[in-house]
C-alpha cells in the first residue's frame, strides 16, 4: 500500500482505460454486477481524484446513490447464486478493507495530501468507523452461508490494529489477508494472487467488492462490484 498512492493534479485528463474497454464512463454512470473478465484492461488514474474533490464526492447524494448500488447488487449476485447452486457450502466473498468497509474520511479530513507515516498512525488507533452498508452485507453474506474474506493492501504489521477495529466495529470474518512486509508487487498481483489461494481452498468466490478497479483486477470472483471512491487511486 506504501507508495502506491497515487494524487490527481487538478488538469488530469485520464480516465480508467478498462472503462473504455467496456464502454463505461464511471465518472458519471458507473456500472456494477460486472465479472470478473471485464477488469483485464490496464489502468490509470480517473480524473477528479484528490482528497479535496474526493471529500466533497464523498459528502454527495451520488456518492450514497452509487455505494448502496453497488453493496446491494454485490447481494443480489450472492441471492441469485444461493438460488442456481442450492447446497453449496464452498461459497465466499472477498472484500478490500479500506473505503470498503471502514471509513477513512476522519483521517482525510485532517491532512491535504496523503502521508503514509500520518496514515499509520491514523490505523494504529484502530477507530475507523464502519460503512454500514458494506458491513451489513457481509453479515447478511455470513448468515446465508458465504465465508467472508478481507484482502487489503495494508501491510501485515498493522495486523493487530487492522483486527482490533474490526472488533470494535463488530465484524465477523474467516480470513484476513495483508500484504506481507516489504512486498513491492501490486495491488493487483498481490490480491489476484490471493484470491486464487482462496479458491485453491475449494472456495468459490461469488462476489468481489472493492473501491479500487486494482481490487478487481486478476480473476477469481463470478462477480465484481466497484465502490466509489475519488480520495485516492491505487495502481
Amino acid at each position: 500500500m506504501k507508495n502506491q498512492f497515487v494524487r490527481s493534479s487538478k488538469n488530469a485528463s485520464v480516465g480508467l482505460a478498462v472503462a473504455l474497454s467496456v464502454g463505461l464512463a464511471l465518472s458519471a454512470c458507473p456500472v456494477f454486477a460486472l465479472p470478473a473478465s471485464h477488469f483485464e484492461a490496464a489502468i490509470k488514474q480517473p480524473p477528479g481524484t484528490g482528497n479535496a474533490e474526493g471529500l466533497a464526492y464523498a459528502k454527495s447524494e451520488e456518492y450514497k446513490k452509487e455505494f448502496s448500488t453497488a453493496v446491494d447488487d454485490g447481494k443480489k449476485a450472492c441471492e441469485k447464486y444461493l438460488k442456481e447452486h442450492p447446497g453449496d457450502t464452498n461459497m465466499a466473498v472477498v472484500a478490500d478493507i479500506d473505503e470498503t468497509v471502514f471509513d477513512n474520511r476522519p483521517y482525510f479530513e485532517t491532512t491535504k495530501e496523503f502521508d503514509w507515516d500520518k496514515f499509520v498512525v491514523w490505523v494504529e488507533q484502530s477507530k475507523a468507523p464502519s460503512l454500514k452498508p458494506t458491513a451489513d452485507f457481509l453479515d447478511w453474506a455470513r448468515k446465508n452461508g458465504f465465508a467472508v474474506f478481507f484482502v487489503t493492501g495494508r501491510p501485515e504489521n498493522l495486523r493487530a490494529a487492522t483486527i482490533r477495529n474490526m472488533v470494535r466495529n463488530g465484524i465477523a470474518y474467516d480470513g484476513l489477508y495483508l500484504r506481507p512486509n516489504d512486498d513491492k508487487r501490486s495491488a493487483i498481483e498481490v490480491k489476484s494472487a490471493v484470491r486464487k489461494q482462496i479458491e485453491d481452498m475449494g472456495f468459490k468466490i461469488v462476489v468481489n467488492i472493492g473501491d479500487q478497479v486494482s481490487d478487481l483486477v486478476g480473476g477469481y470472483s463470478v462477480d465484481c462490484e466497484k465502490l466509489p471512491n475519488k480520495i485516492y487511486f491505487v495502481e
